[in-house]
């Protein structure tokens, strides 16, 4: 399997786990009818604990905790060898947000006060950390990007791009709970879905940069 290939799983079996989980809930009966994204009807969260769905959600997020640390790892080389810097901070961070990914998924379709603080700082980590290994990724790749080809600039202005979108769903979501309007719990819904996917995303455009700079195993060697 090709580093670029990596990026693209890491990008799209959590996409597909959420939506999957969705759907199969529509299908059993136990979800309501809505467009998440813009009716926030559920979280990802209960979509994915609901029926037969979280067999599904844990049966692909967790092989996807394991392709995540590997993300970062070879983010890491790469980025070495683009900056001829050691990013090892990049690794950790995204590293640490993998394993409350994993306490996150562990955690999910449990009863209690405990487990429900369990998921929730599980998430909530999960998100800030793998974000913070983004942006980090993204200020090392501007400080050098003019030595960069013309199509990965442009991939990067679309991750920058990304950035400004999960600083404004952040910003929203902290003034909605902070007016606490009846649809305050709707609207975190639709934040927590478009947050999630825009940092997929990120996943997939870092595929394409790293296919285009023909990025492979034999970097691994040269760390």
């Amino acid at each position: 399997m090709r580093p670029h290939h990596i990026a693209w799983s890491v990008c799209l079996i959590p996409i597909i786990a959420a939506h999957g989980a969705f759907f199969l809930g529509l299908w059993e009966g136990v979800a309501r009818e809505c467009v998440p994204y813009f009716q926030g009807c559920t979280s990802i969260s209960r979509a994915a604990r609901e029926g037969n769905a979280i067999f599904i959600f844990r049966g692909l997020i967790m092989p996807t905790a394991a392709l995540l640390v590997l993300f970062w790892y070879l983010q890491s080389i790469w980025l070495k060898q683009i900056t001829e810097k050691r990013h090892r901070s990049i690794f950790i961070l995204g590293s640490i947000g993998v394993l409350f990914l994993i306490l996150y998924v562990n955690f999910l379709g449990t009863e209690g006060d405990f487990y429900q603080f369990m998921r929730r700082y599980g998430i909530t980590f999960y998100f800030a950390l793998t974000v913070l290994a983004q942006m980090l990724s993204i200020r090392s790749l501007e400080k050098v990007k003019n030595s960069l080809h013309r199509r990965t600039r442009q991939f990067l202005k679309a991750q920058f791009i990304l950035m400004i979108l999960y600083w404004c769903l952040g910003i929203a979501n902290v003034i909605i709970k902070a007016t606490g309007v009846s649809w305050a719990d709707q609207a975190e819904n639709i934040i927590e879905w478009h947050f999630a996917l825009y940092m997929s995303l990120y996943f997939g455009l870092t595929a394409m940069m790293w296919k285009r700079s023909h990025f492979s195993w034999q970097f691994r060697n040269r760390n």
